[in-house]
């Protein structure tokens, strides 16, 4: 009978433990691909539209944004890719593509939010919003506690509700994309000072009042801080959605943020068909917060024009 030597233990040892050492390295690279952690990337171009992550030796944001904006290189994983291709292609299948056309191109930052840089035509997006988690209904539930820390005891009975679910970075990108749109084609003041014209006031005079130096008609700020129970926000959001001019719970930030939450919320509903209903201890009690009325049918009527003109414009 033969014994293997000491030495030929440890040269087989040696061996099966290289390929031991093989096998762990390939599924560690498996493991790696499938999950999503990839090689990250400065920038990339999906259907010609280009996004870019934060270079502070190459991107320079107009000085009001400048301060709010982290000097902090960003590089692109690949769960923020798959997420921005999401939404190119959500865009796309519905014949919106040139809208991502009107930026020059798309920024990640590390920022407290995103924004539309308009005298550059960028958009900048915060990269923590940069996903495909976080839903429409989800920010209109965060928008609501955060603008009436009140109702968070009672958070946990109630929720909003988007049929069908859609990310919120779509949002977001249509969300400043008309902010690039009511800059170029409205000639908005984009410093916050509104200079009113033929092209814009149509719009504005249904919801801001000039006697009162453009406040809101409405006092929608206030209706919404001074909500204490769960009842006074049923009353909130059955008013909201009756006889509020305004599309979201931050509409009425500005002129600004009217247009471009009436422009979002048009497309939303124009080619997703998207409605938001108020969900409270599992029950719809308020469907399609955004149902027409006079008011709104105004601004749906406005945007949609403008989207016309634009339509034929890009033929």
């Amino acid at each position: 009978m033969l014994v293997p030597s000491n030495e030929t233990i440890q040269v087989e040892g040696c061996v099966t433990m290289k390929a031991l050492l093989r096998i762990l390295s390939v599924y560690l690279l498996v493991a790696v691909v499938l999950s999503g952690c990839g090689w990250e990337q400065d920038s990339f171009v999906y259907q010609g539209i280009l996004f870019e992550g934060f270079d502070p030796a190459k991107h320079q944001p107009s000085p009001e944004f400048l301060n709010n904006v982290s000097p902090t290189k960003v590089l692109l994983s690949p769960r923020q890719i798959k997420a921005l291709k999401k939404c190119v292609d959500l865009l796309s299948e519905n014949n919106l593509h040139y809208l991502l056309e009107y930026p020059d191109r798309f920024v990640i930052v590390k920022a407290p939010y995103s924004f539309a840089d308009k005298p550059q035509m960028i958009v900048y997006l915060d990269m923590e919003k940069v996903n495909l988690t976080f839903s429409i209904d989800d920010d209109w539930e965060n928008k609501l506690l955060n603008a009436n820390l009140g109702l968070m005891e009672d958070s946990g009975d109630f929720y909003f509700q988007g049929t069908p679910k859609l990310p919120n970075l779509l949002r977001i990108l249509i969300h400043e994309i008309g902010h690039l749109v009511e800059f170029e084609r409205l000639k908005f003041n984009w410093q916050g000072k509104f200079v009113p014209n033929p092209l814009n006031k149509e719009f504005v005079n249904i919801s801001w009042d000039q006697d009162r130096f453009w406040q809101d008609k409405e006092g929608f700020s206030q209706k919404l801080h001074n909500i204490q129970s769960i009842e006074g926000l049923l009353q909130f959001l059955q008013w909201f959605k009756e006889e509020s001019s305004f599309f979201s719970l931050s509409s009425s930030m500005g002129m600004n943020e009217d247009f471009a939450e009436a422009f979002v919320y048009y497309i939303l509903k124009e080619y997703y068909d998207y409605e938001i209903s108020f969900v409270y201890q599992g029950r719809v009690v308020l469907d399609n917060l955004q149902a027409p009325n006079r008011y709104r049918q105004q601004k749906m009527a406005f945007v949609a024009n403008l989207m016309q003109n634009e339509l034929l414009k890009n033929k």
